[in-house]
């Protein structure tokens, strides 16, 4: 089994690279903000960042701060996936849960990009929710460094930086090198 956890933060390219690794090198994809989306579409809410981030809340306080990495498990061991990607690791728990699961089977890896970058991305991206102005970056960055105990979870990354300041061709050679390195390809 492998299994890829992807880290980092607002912008930086987690779908960009997980999309790459499924087409290039035929692994599943689970991104957990889909989870997170799909509670706030069912209770009624917008997509927006603290929409999102309150509905991780009130479901974090119901089921326990574990809820959303344990169906993730479950997930990829109902699908049987062999070779599948965890995108958007964001707690501690995101990344010790799968871990304790699939052990060495479970490469982590941080994805990242100069701030100024990942804001031009955003904008140019507009998905709900991102920011418009490089200050409302900043503020809902430092959201999610607080929110989600990022200094804590970035622990669990395997000395792995995937920089995604440059092209997609250079994202792309940065992907293949990590995918060699640990034998995932």
């Amino acid at each position: 089994m492998k299994v890829i956890g992807l880290i980092g933060p607002i912008g930086s390219g987690k779908d960009t690279v997980s999309s790459y690794i499924s087409k290039q090198y035929g692994y599943k994809v689970i991104v957990m903000g889909d989870i997170v989306r799909e509670i706030a579409t069912e209770l009624g809410r917008t997509h927006t960042r603290d929409d999102l981030q309150a509905t991780q809340k009130e479901v974090v306080a119901k089921y326990g701060i574990e809820y959303f990495a344990k169906r993730v498990v479950e997930k990829i061991k109902k699908n049987n996936w062999n070779k599948v990607v965890i995108n958007g690791i964001r707690r501690p728990e995101d990344a010790s849960i799968p871990k304790e699961e699939f052990g060495k089977d479970l490469i982590v890896a941080l994805v990242d990009a100069l701030p100024e970058i990942r804001f031009q991305r955003m904008k140019s991206r507009s998905r709900p929710g991102d920011p418009h102005t490089f200050e409302e970056f900043q503020r809902q960055e430092e959201n999610e460094k607080k929110h989600f105990n990022e200094e804590e979870t970035r622990k669990y990354v395997d000395s792995i930086i995937i920089n995604n300041d440059g092209t997609y061709g250079q994202l792309h050679r940065n992907v293949d090198a990590f995918m060699k390195k640990f034998g995932l390809d």
